[in-house]
């Protein structure tokens, strides 16, 4: 123990041993030494952190850039037109035959589980007649309408992420008919059934389309009621005026076998793609043998019972492609004579002047990217001046009846001699969130109505996308709205949200009818037997004359505040306790 010196004591260290100059007293001085009130040896750390730090980003993978990734394009790409060539027809396709040395996709999964993806191939008229216009060099545009699973949930949280499989199989797509105008449109929503897309596709889909793969095997539920919907939407979809080929795509889902058995909803859509002739393909023949021996053994392809991770949309888009691979295969054989195993349609050769098949089997017109020759026909009805693709009548090779092409004359419950004849539907939707054509704000004056739509954090991300984030609400009792809409085949509906017991207790009500049938109002309930706020479609009036009509709405009680969301045919209701400051959406 010794004495420290006090501050009034001088004190004078022993000489140091060593020289003046000494290497210690330099580094003793480097010590002192600061700049900007931080000693030199601070900085010296900073520096060679700072270096190390430098070098292994440049050393390094970086797996920040991987996550980031920026979305596909294909602005670069320079089209090919197969068929014009003076050469030898020789297949120009390595994937073909199918099965074959050169399909890679087929030696990875088999041909036994690919045959059995195929749940029903059908004539697949359609899809040839998309292929034959990507043969010929035109572009393709391909659209995607889904639940969760297409909307990229948990594998990119990006409707166009290059992890999900829309975007997968469009660059697939793009190596092997590159064109810069082909063009991929997702959608997808979150959470989302057919009762929703059976009134509002239109919403999520550009008005010309060739493509449009449908995805709900996992978001619909195996009953009748759900089932009509689902046919609903393929019909709807069938009969648009641009006449797209439609895909139904298939993903398993472990939980909902666990819910549903085998005979799930995918049943029942395979039930309408024969209806319609519409080619369903899915994953399950892929997982469901190796899920019943052993459930574990594919969880590397989810992130829950139901979403897949990036590894599951490799998966879907391998099922997907392989399909496309054999219907080109087939469409090659044909072209070149070697084969007639397809549906016999009226076609020209496509380079014959004057031809207006566009391409074999007939088709649209030309579109964007494609811009004909100034003075020519196709020039005036094809596209605009800036060389997009308009809606033009059917060529008149393609307006011949073609069964395959044409969907049924009613629907599957239609009978012959029905008493009342079978009304041809028309989808029409009122969506709160559409920015196309939104309602005007004069229908919302003074009615006590306002329309609600995420802001801030709710308006970022995956949330914001789901049917419940837009709506219009009110907290005024008895207030009414009114919203136009144009009937087709008769049915109106109301999406609105049911919400658990447990949070809203009796909740509350509304009540909605068409023009003045009053007396035939339907009345809506919020509270359900559910965990979390959950779209519901109610059809309040069948047999409306088809037309302009209009929904009126009316909110019951005292004191209560319910909220209309806007998303089927006429609109969606979602119906909360006053005394919350806001309709309840995540």
């Amino acid at each position: 123990m010794h004495r420290r010196a006090t501050k009034s004591q001088a004190h004078i260290s022993p000489p140091s041993p060593t020289t003046m100059g000494s290497d210690s007293e330099k580094f003793s001085r480097f010590h002192q030494r600061s700049s900007f009130g931080v000693t030199n040896r601070i900085w010296a750390i900073v520096g060679a952190i700072l270096f190390i730090f430098g070098c292994t980003h440049y050393i390094l993978p970086s797996t920040h850039s991987t996550a980031t990734k920026n979305p596909y394009s294909n602005l670069n790409l320079k089209a090919k037109n197969y068929l014009n060539t003076t050469e030898p027809q020789t297949n120009p396709f390595d994937f073909c035959p199918p099965y074959g040395p050169g399909d890679e996709i087929g030696a990875k999964y088999g041909a036994l589980v690919l045959s059995q993806s195929r749940m029903h191939l059908g004539s697949s008229a359609r899809v040839q007649r998309v292929l034959s216009r990507a043969l010929a060099g035109q572009p393709v545009t391909i659209s995607v309408i889904g639940g969760s699973v297409s909307a990229c949930h948990g594998s990119g949280d990006d409707p166009i992420s290059p992890k999900c499989y829309p975007s997968r199989f469009f660059q697939w797509w793009n190596s092997v008919f590159p064109h810069p105008a082909s063009e991929l449109t997702n959608g997808a929503i979150r959470r989302t059934s057919s009762a929703y897309f059976a009134f509002c596709s239109g919403h999520h889909i550009p008005d010309v389309t060739d493509l449009i793969i449908v995805e709900l095997d996992v978001d619909d539920t195996p009953d009748p009621e759900m089932t009509e919907h689902f046919e609903t939407l393929i019909r709807s979809l069938l009969i648009r005026a641009d006449s797209p080929a439609v895909l139904l795509l298939g993903h398993f889902s472990p939980q909902v076998h666990q819910a549903y058995g085998f005979v799930g909803p995918d049943h029942w859509h395979n039930v309408v793609a024969q209806f319609y002739d519409v080619p369903h393909i899915s994953t399950k023949s892929a997982l469901f043998p190796n899920y019943m021996h052993d459930p574990s053994s594919i969880s590397k392809y989810y992130i829950d019972p139901i979403l897949a991770n990036p590894a599951g949309h490799e998966l879907i888009s391998d099922i997907l492609v392989a399909y496309f691979q054999s219907q080109i295969c087939t469409a090659w054989a044909v072209i070149t004579g070697s084969s007639y195993d397809t549906v016999p349609l009226q076609h020209g050769d496509p380079a014959a002047p004057g031809d207006n098949a566009h391409g074999l089997f007939g088709g649209m017109g030309q579109r964007k990217g494609v811009i004909p020759e100034p003075g020519t026909e196709q020039d005036k009805e094809d596209v605009d001046a800036e060389g997009n693709r308009i809606k033009i009548e059917l060529p008149e090779s393609s307006k011949a009846y073609v069964p395959p092409l044409h969907v049924p004359p009613g629907r599957m419950n239609t009978k012959p001699n029905d008493e009342r004849p079978y009304e041809e539907i028309a989808p029409y939707c009122v969506s709160a969130n559409d920015l196309v054509n939104p309602l005007p704000t004069s229908l919302f004056s003074g009615s006590g109505w306002f329309a609600y739509h995420p802001t801030g954090a709710a308006a970022v991300g995956g949330a914001s996308l789901e049917t419940k984030a837009h709506y219009w609400y009110s907290s005024l009792p008895t207030s009414k709205i009114r919203i136009p809409v144009v009937v087709g085949g008769g049915d109106i509906g109301v999406y609105y949200i049911m919400e658990p017991i447990k949070v809203v207790g009796e909740g509350s009500s509304v009540q909605c009818w068409v023009d003045d049938n009053y007396a035939g109002a339907k009345t809506l309930e919020n509270a359900g037997d559910v965990g979390e706020p959950t779209p519901k479609l109610a059809i309040i009036d069948h047999f409306v004359s088809r037309g302009n009509h209009f929904v009126e709405c009316s909110l019951n009680g005292e004191e209560v505040k319910a909220c209309l969301c806007s998303r089927s045919s006429a609109y969606l209701l979602h119906n909360t306790h006053a005394r919350r400051l806001r309709c309840s959406h995540s």
